[in-house]
């Protein structure tokens, strides 16, 4: 459920340091700067948020946008390369959308649950976010949206406005919502203390289903495929898959399971040797991070998607993972027993007639299966004017 009241809380730090703003434009020079935001996450305590940069930045969503890399710092330097993490109260990934090639002056962190976009501590995440927002409006940007993680449900109103209050008698259109994007389940010591936190029909689900495919098809999980799974065999099964994806999809699902650090790709092969389903994603920090599951077609009387997740969930406990997480793949009843999870949206436009337009014709051009855009035209936020 969303919300889009500003509730409030009180600011931590009343006398913040004056901030100054470094800003690197591109992938690569931003790929330079990984170390720092490693170490950054991790004084911020989001172990693990700058982990996979590289995998995000080429992203094939995100290949026509303009990425940038806003630091929030409380030192002046003329290199941003002398920056450290401790000299940092943050950062931003942002992208900026392109239209036909040219930049549109639209930003997103394109961050869906708002875990890697924004790095900063909990106590400022809210100020520092609304500090970036306006930040970038002041610089020629039409709108911003960035997306953070949030401890609790309440929202730091007193940080934000002082963020947000105008000295320039420019006032701009701001909103906010929060909502609930649990994705992650909670890895046992156990499969019975792992089914525990599931509900009783999932729980049900998962052992039937997976008792009947290996009774009947001699299904076998294979924890590793990457040294055994060839671009043919891929492209086997996804043309028979019930979510195809494009040939560029694949193949960059294929280049990254088979070089970048952490990466992995497990599946289901039965009795005769055909490969019946796949699914890929990231391990670091006690954390499995699922981003596509495919499976083949013709099959539903057997759920094969839940008798992969079921095999998924007795090799995490294995292996010591601490806790599953599902940022693609099919939709699934494990999604009724998700940690909570929080995630606050900060919108600010600049009173722009282009952005008057984008907001009309939101629907009629089919812009909204884009979350900004959606953002954009819901009649339901409600926007204040600072």
């Amino acid at each position: 459920m969303l919300s889009t009241d500003l509730e409030a809380v009180e600011i931590i730090d009343s006398n913040p340091s004056p901030a100054h703003f470094f800003v690197v434009r591109g992938r690569k020079d931003i790929l330079r700067i990984k170390p720092v935001l490693v170490s950054l996450s991790l004084l911020c305590g989001q172990k693990g948020a700058a982990d996979f940069l590289e995998y995000f930045l080429t992203n094939s969503d995100g290949l026509n946008k303009i990425p940038y890399l806003l630091l929030v710092s409380s030192r002046s330097s003329e290199d941003v390369s002398e920056l450290r993490a401790e000299d940092m109260a943050g950062a931003a990934l942002i992208y900026e959308y392109t239209v036909m090639g040219f930049p549109s002056g639209l930003f997103s962190t394109r961050d869906f649950n708002g875990l890697r976009g924004i790095i900063a501590p909990a106590a400022t995440r809210a100020k520092i976010s609304a500090m970036i927002c306006r930040y970038l409006a002041e610089h020629g940007a039409r709108v911003v949206h960035v997306t953070f993680a949030a401890e609790t449900a309440t929202f730091c109103r007193v940080g934000f406005d002082e963020a947000t209050e105008d000295s320039r008698n420019q006032q701009r259109w701001w909103t906010v919502q929060s909502s609930e994007v649990g994705g992650s389940i909670a890895i046992g010591k156990t499969m019975d203390a792992t089914l525990a936190n599931i509900g009783r029909h999932t729980r049900r689900n998962l052992r039937y289903y997976r008792r009947k495919t290996e009774g009947e098809l001699g299904c076998i999980f294979h924890d590793d495929l990457r040294g055994i799974l060839t671009m043919a065999l891929f492209r086997e099964l996804n043309s028979a898959a019930t979510h195809p994806v494009t040939e560029s999809v694949l193949k960059r699902r294929f280049a990254v399971m088979n070089s970048m650090e952490g990466s992995f790709c497990a599946g289901i092969k039965t009795g005769e040797d055909q490969l019946i389903s796949l699914l890929g994603g990231r391990r670091h920090h006690s954390l499995t991070e699922i981003d596509w599951q495919m499976n083949r077609g013709g099959l539903s009387k057997y759920s094969i998607g839940t008798v992969t997740r079921s095999f998924l969930i007795e090799d995490e406990i294995k292996i010591g993972t601490e806790r599953l997480s599902f940022e693609g793949g099919t939709m699934h009843t494990l999604r009724y027993s998700f940690l909570p999870q929080k995630a606050v949206d900060i919108v600010v436009r600049n009173q722009d007639p282009f952005v008057s337009l984008l907001r009309r014709f939101t629907v009629p051009l089919r812009l909204d299966k884009c979350f900004l855009f959606q953002t954009l035209a819901n009649p339901g936020l409600k926007w204040h004017l600072r």
